[in-house]
């Protein structure tokens, strides 16, 4: 069978046309011209099978022909055409699967005599690309006793079958780029659902006290970004920040586990007023998570009490949060004492730090990735440009200064880790009435 060079498809069939042209007649150039343009309006791989069959009836004296293919090691018959009882006795299966393999082997028309007389034409239909073959299945045909295959007819029937191969192979380019799109539709469907469902968890509705602003990416989920806000009672707020350390569906299953165990501790105030019980808490739920699969998160948790406008807050390996002032000035909100990661240690200790915050103050709270990304500016590293950037911000509306420090940070992005995952949850002490 004539192969071909990868090229595009329509210069690799306008080659094959011109060699049919240069070797045979105008009446098989003109079926082919047509055949081709027929090929490309089919939508399916039978059609396309059924249409090259046609075609070798109409110009071929044939009393059967069949297009097989042999998709999960069994052969399988797509479309046939004539008198099948013609050829029922002749192939059993192993010998019709011994065929097919030594056809597809040899990739070129083969003449056979079966049982003594019976004459058969098995045609492969391959299409060669560079190294890489695609064997779309066999073409079987049992013509008349007295058909004799001249070199003009040979020639004819490897073009169109090549014309066919190249047209199956277009149908499953399409389909698979149909089914990516499909899959890649469903996947962010799944992940939209999941980051709203997980949103819900987050006290999105629950914290009426604190003024809050959440800088986050679309997925940040997956990202094993997570921030929890609470109100309970009259004066008081609770808040969670934390960084599950994996990605991807583990980190959105134990972030979902994290606020669950959050959602239900707001219930037990002898724990969700206490810091350091509500870290030792989740150390010990994380603790047989990181037994058997490493995995551990960092965290920073705050009970904040907006009358007496003080914060009690614990840390577990969490980046320090950043204290604006009202007027402006950038500090940290130190830890006397952080504790190692959650689930590591079933011993950890964990130190609660008390401070005052004024009214008008704000906290901003950010993961790793965050810091990272804000302190990398150009080729050099500059942990003191993000306090900078915040001081200049600090007179800005909660949700004004979250913007904007979205668009610097995205402006920013030049040499920065590629898609750092990005939570930034920004917090306002109200001023009492």
């Amino acid at each position: 069978m004539v192969t071909f060079p990868m090229k595009q498809k329509s210069f690799r069939m306008s080659n094959m046309l011109a060699e049919l042209n240069s070797q045979i007649n105008l009446n098989l150039l003109s079926e082919a011209l047509l055949l081709s343009n027929n090929f490309e309006k089919l939508n399916f791989k039978k059609d396309i099978a059924a249409l090259l069959l046609n075609t070798l009836q109409k110009i071929l004296p044939l009393k059967f022909s069949s297009f097989v293919e042999k998709p999960l090691d069994s052969l399988k018959v797509i479309c046939q055409s004539g008198d099948s009882n013609s050829v029922l006795n002749l192939f059993n299966k192993e010998m019709s699967e011994k065929i097919f393999d030594w056809v597809i082997g040899q990739k070129q028309l083969a003449s056979l005599t079966l049982a003594g007389k019976q004459h058969f034409i098995f045609i492969p239909l391959i299409d060669q690309n560079q190294d890489k073959s695609i064997v779309h299945g066999m073409i079987v045909l049992h013509p008349n006793s007295n058909f004799i295959l001249n070199r003009d007819l040979n020639t004819f029937i490897n073009i169109i079958c090549k014309v066919a191969g190249l047209s199956m192979t277009k149908l499953l380019r399409n389909d698979d780029s149909e089914k990516y799109t499909k899959l890649k539709d469903q996947i962010e469907a799944e992940l939209s659902l999941t980051a709203k469902l997980q949103k819900s968890m987050s006290g999105v509705d629950s914290c009426k006290k604190l003024l809050f602003s959440v800088l986050e990416d679309e997925y940040s989920t997956f990202n094993g970004n997570i921030w929890w806000l609470s109100d309970l009672g009259a004066d008081i707020s609770l808040v969670l920040f934390a960084q599950v350390l994996c990605k991807g569906a583990p980190a959105a299953m134990l972030g979902g586990f994290l606020l669950g165990e959050m959602n239900s501790l707001k219930t037990k105030a002898e724990i969700s007023l206490q810091p350091k019980e509500v870290l030792k808490h989740l150390n010990r739920q994380f603790n047989s998570v990181f037994k058997s699969t490493g995995i551990t998160f960092n965290a920073w948790y705050g009970v904040f009490n907006i009358e007496a406008r003080k914060v009690r807050f614990a840390n577990a390996n969490h980046p320090d949060p950043f204290l604006i002032g009202p007027e402006q000035q950038v500090s940290n909100l130190i830890s006397k004492e952080k504790s190692k990661s959650l689930g590591i240690n079933l011993d950890s200790n964990f130190v609660e730090t008390e401070s005052f915050i004024s009214s008008g103050s704000r906290l901003v709270i950010c993961t790793n990735d965050l810091l990272e990304q804000a302190a990398k500016i150009g080729n050099r590293y500059d942990p003191g440009w993000l306090p900078q950037v915040l001081e200049t911000l600090g007179s800005l509306s909660l949700s004004e200064m979250r913007n904007s420090l979205d668009s610097i940070l995205s402006e920013n992005v030049s040499g920065t880790v590629p898609k750092s995952s990005r939570l930034a949850l920004l917090l306002e002490i109200p001023f009492l009435n």
